[in-house]
């Protein structure tokens, strides 16, 4: 009887084995998807800014692979930029750093007032982007560009939503709001 039982064995631990290793491979490849963080594009800029909620946007953005900032970070922004009202926002926030200089990404909803959030994003590398705004949006409904300062400025209102880029040199911040 042992002999049947050591026959059996064998596929048993040979099948574990095999079982192991796809588990241990499918681990390897779902840390490296998250460990390599992918580039931001107007496009995966407008589908988390266009979220309905926190949550929403926070599912989004963590597809990115970026560093969530804690909730230390996250309260601290949130007293900085709203101070008078703190307690109505939920926000939520990522950070990047790649070759030293700082990306961030937050996305802001007022709690007391449905509807009304922000999403604001800062890169140290604007190259393209506001080409994708303007592929996506449409012509700009004002642009400055000043080559002197090498700085570009953009607006755009679509649809009670107000689209602002602001470029100096190589730097940019995107913002999406509701209309003022």
């Amino acid at each position: 009887m042992e002999m049947t039982n050591t026959n059996h064995s064998r596929p048993r631990r040979h099948l574990l084995r095999v079982i192991a290793g796809g588990l241990w491979a499918l681990s390897l490849n779902i840390q490296t998807a998250i460990a390599a963080p992918v580039d931001m594009t107007a496009g995966k800029l407008f589908d988390i800014c266009a979220a309905a909620s926190v949550q929403v946007a926070g599912e989004r953005g963590d597809a990115l692979g970026w560093q969530k900032l804690s909730d230390a970070e996250t309260e601290e922004w949130r007293n900085t930029f709203i101070g008078h009202d703190a307690g109505s926002v939920d926000m939520v926030g990522w950070q990047r750093k790649a070759a030293g200089r700082p990306e961030f990404l937050s996305f802001w909803t007022n709690v007391r007032l449905p509807g009304l959030k922000t999403c604001s994003y800062s890169t140290p590398n604007a190259a393209g982007l506001l080409d994708g705004m303007a592929e996506r949006l449409g012509p700009a409904d004002n642009l400055d560009r000043d080559d002197a300062a090498k700085s570009v400025t953009a607006l755009w209102l679509r649809d009670g939503v107000e689209y602002s880029f602001v470029q100096v040199r190589s730097s940019a911040i995107v913002t999406i709001s509701p209309q003022r």
